[in-house]
């Protein structure tokens, strides 16, 4: 799983928040819960931040440029070379094909996974203000 971390840069920031909360709730004295505090703060500013970014992104940056190649390879094969029955693209090899499914799975999936954990923290958050 560490492998596929690189597609998620928020895997770290969510699991440190995670631990950040859990050491919220078990803190034996307030200094420790002061210092769980401050490090979730932080954490969820460099989240927020990574996440404003993203959705904030120039046309040429790299999230999107891999976007739109994927987009345009994947309606050169369905509509030319299906639709229109041109057949002109050559076999590619699987390492293309892993490679443009998941970006498309990014894509469909990385929306999803800021709603859960957003829910998540929001769960974790009202149990620790208990």
């Amino acid at each position: 799983m560490a492998f596929l971390d690189f597609l998620n840069p928020l895997s770290h920031i969510t699991n440190g928040l995670t631990k950040a909360y859990e050491t919220k709730l078990n803190a034996a004295n307030h200094g420790e819960r002061i210092k769980a505090e401050v490090e979730i703060a932080g954490l969820e500013a460099k989240r927020d931040a990574m996440i404003a970014a993203s959705i904030h992104d120039k046309w040429w940056s790299p999230r999107n440029l891999m976007g739109w190649s994927v987009a345009i390879f994947v309606f050169k094969i369905v509509v030319v070379d299906s639709t229109l029955g041109w057949d002109v693209t050559p076999n590619v090899g699987s390492l293309v094909t892993w490679i443009v499914v998941t970006v498309i799975g990014f894509y469909f999936v990385s929306k999803s996974a800021e709603k859960i954990t957003d829910t998540l923290a929001a769960a974790i958050a009202r149990r620790g203000a208990k």
